[in-house]
């Protein structure tokens, strides 16, 4: 692997987010916009007056650069040049010192609560001019890659579901990313479980149910367990790929508009319209179980007992399992 370091300007990075070549969809990237407004703003503040700022680490595919480490400074940077959000309250003053006439002169600027077009022209000239480093990764492999990642992100708050891909091979991380980026799943996946990875875990916990029988059984959704399975069942998944990409989309078909799924229950559901398109049954019929099920959950005692304390378990997701396979094998 080698590496390469060059300080890009805000205005050259916004620029070349505008023509695509940035992006924020590497397999390997955690979601953007992890952060809240007071972190944005202390960003914001930091380049102003000059503090130093981490490296971004990159790479670069295809002529797109794709932020590995430090996607959330960069797309933070290019939100607040396109006047996507207003500074905190809270956002400190910034003092620019100048020289005018062989003196010092400061001058203070109040910048809280303002967004980029409200800044004096001087701070917006600075913003603009202001710089990042990339450190560009290339000749590498996938391994180096992901063991790089891996270390980057060892000391920071990346919860199991983020880092799980690196338990996979390159070939699994891209079915798992393809299917967890199906237009059916934004129906069904709210913004915060984006962020932190619950939409690839329910398509691999849904794979689990998938590949369970009277041999094998993949019920515990504890953290081992899946990465577990990952690593060992990656040729199962890739093979049952397509069938999962067509229920999706049956899926899709079925529902328009925003469904709320409680989380916990999106595998079995997914499960279920792998089952139902696999058998070719009635997907009419499984879409009329979903809105029932969905309708009637808080008074279904005989699936809720399953949903209490230890949820992950397999005694738990046995029985959520159980209750779905029951529903599928009534069905005419």
């Amino acid at each position: 692997m080698k590496t390469s370091n060059s300080s890009k300007t805000l205005q050259w990075i916004r620029n070349k987010y505008k023509r695509g070549l940035i992006s924020f969809k590497h397999k390997l990237q955690r979601p953007i916009d992890q952060w809240g407004k007071l972190k944005k703003s202390k960003l914001i503040h930091t380049l102003l007056v000059g503090y130093p700022v981490n490296p971004i680490y990159v790479t670069e595919e295809n002529d797109v650069i794709y932020p590995l480490d430090g996607s959330q400074r960069v797309s933070t940077c290019i939100e607040y040049l396109n006047d996507g959000f207003r500074l905190s309250k809270e956002t400190p003053q910034v003092q620019i010192k100048n020289i005018v006439d062989g003196q010092e002169v400061i001058t203070t600027y109040d910048i809280a609560g303002k967004k980029f077009s409200q800044l004096d022209e001087e701070l917006q000239e600075i913003l603009l001019s202001a710089s990042l480093t990339f450190c560009t990764m290339s000749e590498y492999n996938s391994n180096e890659l992901k063991e790089v990642f891996d270390r980057l992100n060892s000391g920071k708050a990346l919860n199991g579901k983020q880092l799980r891909v690196c338990y996979m091979s390159d070939e699994l991380a891209d079915v798992i990313f393809e299917l967890a980026s199906h237009p059916f799943m934004d129906k069904v996946i709210t913004k915060a479980q984006y962020k932190n990875g619950s939409d690839r875990d329910a398509i691999i916990q849904a794979f689990m149910l998938v590949c369970t029988n009277k041999d094998n059984d993949y019920t515990s959704f504890l953290q081992k367990d899946i990465n577990d399975f990952v690593v060992n069942h990656e040729s199962e998944i890739t093979e049952k790929a397509s069938v999962f990409k067509e229920a999706l989309n049956n899926l899709d078909k079925a529902f328009d508009g925003e469904l709320k799924i409680r989380i916990i229950n999106l595998p079995m559901i997914l499960y279920s319209a792998y089952r139902v398109t696999k058998d070719k049954k009635s997907f009419y019929k499984l879409a009329e179980i979903i809105v029932d099920f969905n309708m009637n959950y808080e008074n279904n005692e005989e699936f809720k007992q399953f949903t209490g304390s230890g949820t992950s378990s397999s005694q738990m997701v046995r029985g959520r399992f159980d209750w779905w396979r029951a529903q599928i094998k009534a069905m005419q």
